[in-house]
């Protein structure tokens, strides 16, 4: 009996000293957040979640929908590459046909430079001859759709946000370059033989750079005027208003440049029939793109292979639709609920996309214990590269994390190596704060402290 109450007494103990180090950490997290004002005003959600037994140890707002961001990047890309697989190819193929037509089967590289398809275009006329009847372009990979429900529209001049296509070329950005001028105003001239007019109103000498990009798409698409001051010369990027227009001027190029010649109609929009045979192709690895999505957060590559996932399982052409029931019957097979969730895109740029934070940790926590899921998380960024290459230097090799930003919204998730010997799966959401996004950051950089030092 006695040696009962001793075992007793010593698993109190052992619970008291194990709870007692929880509402330590969650005391120091309390304190922080109080300190702060944050949740206020703003609203702040946290969840952490030991991944191996699924207990949360700390919660604030957890179940709240708010926008994650570009933290849902890491839930797409997972769900996008367990169809299209890790070997997938992007193409770009030629064909021709029994009647002497030439055909160009998009496959929405987001890798294909302008180049690599004057290039291909040679390689064409050494193999099938100089001329054709007809040129068609067989664009039905993925939808005409460029930007997804709920993105906004002053994001068309973000070179963070070009728009998505089939005809996906040069990263779909334009470079321009700068220079001063005699009057102290800067000359923009855009890096491409694409007619897209760069109107400067931008003064040099000033004492910080602050660029300001308008397109008014309602007058002309193709204007696009920049504002602003800047303190030296040096180039900056801007999406580029149609994609099918900038394929086919860079197509036209090609086809001068390697002397082939188009008899009768140019550019429509037609399937490759099954019997054409392939001259040649472009191909780029699918692998490439996920550290790009993981860790730089690049939002064509995740739109991209978001609408390629759904290409490829429903033998359709892709869309945001088809890409997010995609999502939907992935997790929901993997026992994770989509019902009271928004997914509207794969980049997480939507402004109705809707999650929470303890949806993300359940759902890390699900996908840390799937097979192969190691190689997935070492494509996340660490502290020192992509997204975080300025923060958390201490921590590396012990968190892998995605980011996510949008006006006055900033988010983290991913995993975390405590002190104590567990991983943490964390999801930070932080939404409608008037504080500076630095020091955001910086708020996000202390839990994830705190956190490891659990």
């Amino acid at each position: 009996m006695k040696n009962l109450f001793k075992i007793f007494i010593l698993i109190s103990l052992f619970i008291i000293s194990t709870n007692s180090g929880f509402a330590f950490q969650t005391g120091k997290l309390d304190k922080l957040i109080k300190q702060s004002n944050l949740n206020e005003a703003a609203t702040v959600a946290i969840s952490v979640k030991n991944v191996e037994n699924n207990n949360t140890v700390y919660e604030l707002n957890s179940k709240k929908l708010l926008h994650p961001a570009s933290t849902l990047k890491i839930f797409t890309a997972y769900a996008a590459f367990d169809t299209l697989g890790y070997e997938y190819l992007f193409k770009t193929q030629f064909y021709k046909d029994n009647q002497d037509n030439l055909y160009i089967k998009l496959g929405a590289d987001p890798f294909l430079k302008s180049s690599e398809l004057k290039d291909a275009l040679k390689t064409v006329k050494d193999e099938s001859g100089s001329s054709f009847k007809n040129l068609y372009i067989d664009d039905s990979i993925i939808d005409k759709e460029e930007f997804a429900p709920g993105w906004m529209w002053d994001d068309d001049t973000n070179p963070y946000t070009p728009k998505i296509s089939a005809y996906n070329l040069d990263n779909n950005l334009i470079q321009v370059n700068m220079s001063a001028n005699a009057e102290g105003l800067a000359e923009l001239r855009p890096k491409t033989t694409y007619p897209a007019s760069v109107f400067s109103y931008i003064k040099t000498g000033g004492k910080e750079d602050s660029i300001d990009i308008k397109r008014y798409n309602w007058n002309n698409p193709e204007l696009t005027e920049v504002y602003g001051t800047v303190t030296s010369p040096k180039s900056f990027n801007i999406p580029i208003s149609s994609m099918r227009r900038y394929f086919i001027h860079n197509l036209e190029k090609g086809l001068e440049e390697s002397k082939l010649q188009i008899t009768s109609t140019l550019y429509s929009s037609k399937i490759v029939p099954e019997d054409a045979q392939l001259i040649t192709e472009i191909s780029h690895p699918a692998s490439k793109a996920l550290p790009l999505i993981l860790r730089n957060s690049n939002n064509l590559m995740a739109e991209t292979v978001f609408k390629l996932a759904a290409s490829k399982k429903y033998a359709a052409t892709g869309s945001e639709d088809l890409a997010c029931e995609l999502f939907k019957e992935f997790y929901n097979k993997n026992g994770i609920e989509t019902e009271n969730i928004i997914i509207q895109d794969g980049s997480g740029i939507s402004r109705k996309n809707l999650v929470s934070a303890d949806w993300s940790t359940s759902t890390l926590n699900t996908l840390y214990k799937m097979k192969d899921f190691e190689k997935y998380i070492e494509q996340m960024a660490q502290p020192g590269e992509g997204t975080l290459s300025e923060r958390l230097f201490d921590l590396r090799g012990d968190v892998w994390l995605k980011t996510g930003s949008l006006a006055k919204i900033s988010t983290l998730a991913g995993y975390v190596n405590s002190q104590d010997g567990n991983t943490y799966s964390v999801a930070i959401f932080i939404e409608n704060f008037i504080d500076s996004p630095f020091s955001i950051k910086q708020f996000e950089n202390e839990i994830i402290n705190i956190i490891y030092n659990q």
